[in-house]
């Protein structure tokens, strides 16, 4: 079996426990990141409407291609550059096993999809699922923790120890659940400001949140007392609802 790109394939048992958390309905429509050999590809064609998968490896793409019932499309190509909304409709939902070595970036990429998929549910390296789904407070919380429960209910379903994949990575693995509010959790009128806020606050972990946003925001110790948001206290404190509110009054003073 050809293993490029830091790639690791789910086994049938496995694949069995993920369908049975992900539970695929007949008029659904799904995008599925890294098919691989299409061990969730094919039983999720046969349970859903319709599969658009894309894979970055050729030769897998293709032979997967061959493999492929008529209501699965495999598209050649990077997960990170591919027009990812073209290939399923609005209310669909998105699966995937992503390669542990982008893993990051492509969870960014897979919440600009909010608002267009349902929901998430993509393999992940342990402590990167850890890092998504944590709360303020834990060691783990940090950029995707806030930016994901802004827009998402996240939960880990399942964890996959290495030998439920061939060949075994040297890690465990996990399954991030991630299902799209409505409207999110907090009111961000500027989103890029947001962002750009959360970023400056975790530049350094081990520094306090004063420390780290003087620089950046004039009158910031006016506006966290303001709050009634402690200076002393880190950006892993910090919820969803008080970064929204940090930002909006950091932004209303310029």
């Amino acid at each position: 079996m050809p293993r490029r790109l830091g790639q690791h394939f789910l086994r049938a048992a496995a694949v069995e426990r993920l369908l049975a958390v992900i539970d695929p309905r007949a008029d659904e429509a799904f995008l599925e990141i890294g098919p691989g050999t299409g061990a969730l590809t094919l039983p999720l064609a046969a349970r859903a409407r319709e599969v658009a998968a894309v894979e970055l490896d050729a030769r897998l793409a293709d032979r997967l291609r061959q493999r492929a019932p008529r209501n699965a499309r495999i598209v050649t190509g990077d997960a990170l550059e591919v027009d990812l909304a073209s290939l399923v409709g609005a209310g669909g939902r998105l699966v995937g096993n992503l390669p542990y070595y982008v893993s990051s970036p492509l969870l960014r990429r897979i919440l600009e999809l909010r608002g267009h998929v349902r929901d998430v549910h993509v393999m992940l390296q342990d402590e990167v699922a850890r890092r998504v789904a944590a709360a303020p407070g834990s060691r783990d919380y940090g950029i995707l923790s806030v930016l994901y429960a802004l827009w998402a209910e996240v939960d880990i379903p399942l964890r996959f120890p290495p030998g439920a994949f061939a060949p075994p990575p040297k890690v465990h693995s996990a399954v991030l659940r991630a299902r799209f509010r409505a409207q999110p959790r907090a009111e961000v009128p500027d989103l890029a400001a947001f962002e750009r806020l959360v970023r400056t606050a975790f530049t350094r972990r081990r520094r306090t949140l004063e420390n780290n946003l003087q620089d950046s925001y004039p009158n910031l110790k006016e506006y966290l007392r303001l709050l009634n948001i402690e200076g002393r206290r880190r950006a892993e404190t910090l919820s969803v609802v008080e970064f929204a509110r940090l930002t909006q009054a950091l932004q209303d003073s310029r």
